[in-house]
């Protein structure tokens, strides 16, 4: 799919016809995951530890997506913010990062989250954690190398390879040129559904201001403040480096590339007056320096895809449950109400048609372009639930392959005791 006719005319592009030309094959694998943050991370450990033999792509060098590139440092959701939360909604994949990070000492000192502590110890997590983002990429990189997973950095997904509905591969570029893999199951991690929109699967999106949703922004790191005691109004603070709230970018549409490229200038351009004002605001910081900033401005939300069911904000504050459940979630709706809503209860679940496409078949989506209305999105948007959700998904995409079946056919139990057995929460521990 490309530029429709009022694009076209808005940037008033001309057209090239590209001539038809051969291209190598990179290889065939049972699952291709499209996309390095958490929830891709997740569903590249969890396709290769099911059997699967699995790629997963990533345009930087490091995996982590906007935990890493866009300093998002704050890993939230693991349970209630507030009470009751006697119930730890994310755990699995989730967790054995989380534990991973603790270990070699990449989990913060400070959230600035009030919240509950819970005893990582003893197996039990908080509902944040700052995190260490060169750790954090370790951490993730180790893991999913050590999983079997086969990794392709520096490489933009491009264009899907179709057979009428059903997806069969994708078309990458990079250094090497131009290239298409085969794939079994394609997993959509992209954030942006990049591939279930080339693939031509239905959609909905709020362009700019029309509606509510999370601005973006862009994130950056300071040194140079007191350590030793938890400091008022402070960010997520990991060793001596604290994260910071940057300059928020107009309503943008983040799936174009031309408003996306002008974000970045017009952030990056306000950073040192963002600093400034700040230092202003918080006296502790009149000496701190900035480190550097996120390698992409931290875009928070584009396109959703509509799957065989969208997650409702109805499903949210009553605490749902569903037969097909893959994930649970607690965290707050932070936006749309205009205030930062908590829920009253210990987690709702999240189906597994949310992460089927209509129309699309041997595709699975994952993280935050999963169907989903506005309001509930900005619950289950944060970091813990998306990675049980890539989790759910790199599970399920193995099991079509185990079991020579569809996304869509495929048999949830199967899956749901599969997840169970991997450690992964769906209720069963609930009171």
């Amino acid at each position: 799919m490309g530029l429709g006719k009022n694009d076209r005319e808005r940037i008033n592009v001309k057209e090239y016809v590209e001539q038809a030309r051969t291209i190598l094959v990179y290889g065939e694998y049972d699952v291709i995951v499209v996309g390095g943050g958490v929830a891709g991370v997740a569903a590249a450990i969890a396709a290769a530890r099911n059997g699967a033999s699995t790629l997963i792509i990533e345009r930087f060098g490091y995996l982590g997506g906007t935990a890493t590139a866009s300093l998002m440092a704050n890993i939230n959701a693991f349970r209630n913010q507030v009470k009751p939360d006697g119930l730890q909604t994310s755990r699995g994949i989730a967790e054995e990062l989380m534990v991973a990070m603790h270990k070699i000492r990449g989990l913060g000192e400070a959230t600035s989250y009030a919240q509950e502590e819970y005893d990582i110890e003893q197996g039990e997590l908080s509902y944040s954690y700052p995190i260490d983002v060169e750790k954090f990429k370790f951490v993730t990189l180790k893991t999913v190398h050590e999983a079997g997973a086969e990794i392709l950095f520096h490489t933009y997904f491009s264009d899907v390879i179709m057979e009428d509905n059903i997806i069969k591969g994708i078309i990458v570029e990079n250094k090497s040129g131009r290239s298409a893999i085969m794939g079994k199951v394609i997993v959509d991690a992209s954030g942006d559904a990049d591939v279930a929109y080339r693939a031509g699967a239905p959609f909905w999106h709020v362009q700019k201001d029309e509606a509510p949703r999370l601005v973006d922004c862009l994130m950056y790191r300071v040194t140079g403040f007191p350590t030793g005691e938890r400091l008022p109004q402070s960010g997520p603070v990991a060793g001596h480096i604290m994260n910071v709230w940057g300059p928020a970018a107009e309503p943008i549409n983040g799936a174009d590339a031309r408003e996306l490229t002008q974000a970045e200038i017009d952030t990056r351009l306000k950073l040192y007056d963002h600093f400034e004002d700040v230092k202003k605001q918080r006296p502790y910081l009149k000496d701190a320096q900035i480190v550097d900033t996120g390698p992409l401005i931290g875009v928070r939300q584009t396109r959703f895809v509509e799957g065989e069911y969208q997650l409702q904000v109805e499903d949210v504050l009553s605490g749902r449950q569903f037969d097909d459940v893959i994930a649970l979630c607690s965290s707050p709706i932070i936006h749309y109400y205009g205030y930062r809503r908590y829920l009253e209860h210990e987690g709702y679940d999240i189906p597994y048609r949310c992460l089927v496409p209509q129309k699309i078949d041997h595709l699975l989506v994952t993280g935050r372009c999963m169907s989903s209305d506005q309001p509930s999105y900005e619950s289950w948007r944060a970091m813990a639930p998306i990675m049980s959700l890539g989790e759910a998904a790199g599970a399920a995409a193995a099991l079509c392959v185990e079991d020579q079946t569809t996304p869509r056919a495929l048999n949830v139990k199967k899956l749901q005791q599969r997840l169970k057995e991997q450690g992964a929460e769906l209720g069963q521990s609930r009171s």
